[in-house]
């Protein structure tokens, strides 16, 4: 009995540990998401019960088992200094505070929405099917495609080069 014990406890550990580390691409599903800017890389889910962690290919996924009613249900805090790639589906994005980053791409679907503050060489972000996105900062290339009923709100973001592109 001790051995088991032992054994589930370092598993719990090692787990945890894993977790841990700084992941830079992140998925969300039926999620309410806060980008925190800090040293230290922490995840915290609200309710961890309610949805399936999983870190596969170096994107840390978020998803929630139950998808029916109004979304987002959940809510994640990452805490990190280091963002590359952020997809959302159902979800809502809340980063306030600017982050500093060579190279995002940002892609809303399924009625996601967001606001984010941003300091970029390279910025793209894709919004579909009715999706709703605020973005505010500087960035040197913005790569920036919508469609499907979708709005992505630029008026506060500097750029000096821009490439938008509007499909139906």
């Amino acid at each position: 009995m001790k051995r088991i014990a032992l054994c589930l406890a370092g598993l719990g550990f090692c787990l945890l540990s894993q977790a841990e580390k700084p992941v830079k691409n992140f998925y969300f599903a039926g999620y309410k998401v806060v980008l925190i800017r800090a040293d230290t890389f922490r995840v915290e889910v609200e309710n961890p019960e309610l949805g399936m962690q999983k870190l596969e290919n170096g994107t840390l996924s978020f998803t929630l088992k139950d998808a029916n009613g109004p979304m987002p249900k959940g809510k994640v805090c990452i805490y990190t200094n280091d963002v590359r790639r952020i997809s959302m589906t159902c979800s809502e994005l809340k980063a306030d505070q600017p982050f500093a980053v060579d190279s995002l791409s940002v892609s809303l679907a399924a009625g996601s929405r967001g606001a984010m503050n941003v300091k970029a060489r390279y910025l793209q972000v894709s919004a579909g099917a009715g999706s709703q996105f605020t973005l505010e900062g500087e960035t040197d290339v913005l790569d920036c495609t919508t469609k499907g009923n979708s709005h992505v709100n630029l008026s506060r973001l500097k750029v000096k080069k821009s490439q938008s592109e509007e499909l139906k």
